[in-house]
């Protein structure tokens, strides 16, 4: 019950804030300086294309954050990404399969690849890093295989209302993206599987001591991984009206930036749902602004690995002062 309740504790609106404070005043300062330079960035119209924008990102960024609360990453997302989206062209437009049952196949890919990496990882003592950059190869090597290297274009107007629907003149994947945020933050702050969660990722030893099924509760978050990006490579796919061979390259790097930006901690057990939408929102109002700016693409992921190894230093240090 102490456990419990110190887990509780550590997620009260109190240890949130501080927790996140950095990152509260990081997004406004980003926000003010981009915006003096491209006052674009505060037009609604913008804003909208911002959101939308990042909420795939959001979507995978809700998988990412429960495996780096487990103390572990996923690498494979982006590739599950790729070959979900894939699959789900290929059935539709090559086999003529009805769009219903595509999107059924496909989020089973994602489901497989999630057992894939949650029974290696949990069960088989594989290093997360090392089972999910093997599934990241498979997934890569089976989408250039279906997809023949090349886009597989989507002509059908039912498959693409599923991402290019507004729903009062909001777009539906923003609507996806709020939905994945508040599932995730309802399992994570109001169920029995949040509380394994922070507590396996808070100390493994002791919630195998306290009876909790660590091999269960170490894998389920990996099978929610892959439906999740599976999701997202409809979407992507949908949105686009094609799937190219190299869909979702890269969409590792936004999540894990977000998940860390926004205040959690690689060695696991602390961190919100709240803190990794700061994470999205900073990430997001960064790329943005420097695309308004005319920034040279290259020079994005160069900041944004600044910005990671800035926010795990911080949280090294910050863990170093609370031990």
């Amino acid at each position: 019950m102490k456990e419990k309740n110190k887990i509780v504790a550590s997620n009260s609106f109190t240890n949130y804030f501080r927790r996140n404070l950095g990152s509260l005043i990081g997004l406004a300062a980003l926000s003010i300086i981009i915006g003096v330079i491209a006052p674009k960035l505060f037009s609604g119209t913008n804003l909208l294309n911002l959101l939308k924008s990042n909420s795939v990102n959001a979507i995978i960024s809700c998988a990412m954050l429960m495996a780096i609360l487990l103390g572990e990453i996923d690498i494979s997302v982006g590739s599950t990404v790729g070959l979900a989206g894939v699959v789900s062209a290929s059935l539709i437009t090559d086999f003529g399969m009805p769009v219903g049952v595509a999107v059924l196949v496909s989020l089973l890919v994602g489901v497989v690849i999630g057992i894939i990496n949650g029974v290696s990882i949990a069960y088989f003592k594989v290093p997360a890093f090392i089972a999910t950059l093997a599934t990241q190869c498979i997934g890569r090597g089976l989408t250039q295989v279906i997809s023949g290297g090349i886009s597989i274009r989507v002509r059908n107007d039912a498959f693409s209302n599923i991402a290019m629907t507004n729903i009062g003149g909001v777009s539906v994947i923003i609507i996806y993206a709020v939905i994945f945020l508040l599932i995730t933050w309802l399992l994570l702050n109001k169920t029995k599987f949040g509380y394994y969660i922070y507590a396996i990722g808070g100390n493994r030893q002791a919630a195998e001591y306290s009876g909790i099924n660590v091999k269960l509760f170490n894998a389920l978050p990996y099978v929610f991984s892959g439906i999740a990006c599976a999701f997202c490579g409809i979407l992507w796919t949908a949105r686009l009206g094609s799937a190219a061979a190299m869909l979702g390259n890269g969409f590792e790097l936004d999540a894990i930036s977000a998940v860390v930006i926004g205040g959690t901690s690689m060695s696991g057990g602390v961190g919100t749902v709240g803190g990794t939408v700061l994470g999205i929102l900073i990430i997001g109002v960064l790329q943005n602004g420097l695309n308004l700016m005319g920034v040279n693409s290259f020079w994005q992921y160069v900041c944004k690995g600044i910005i990671i190894l800035l926010a795990v230093i911080i949280d090294v240090i910050r863990k170093s002062k609370e031990n």
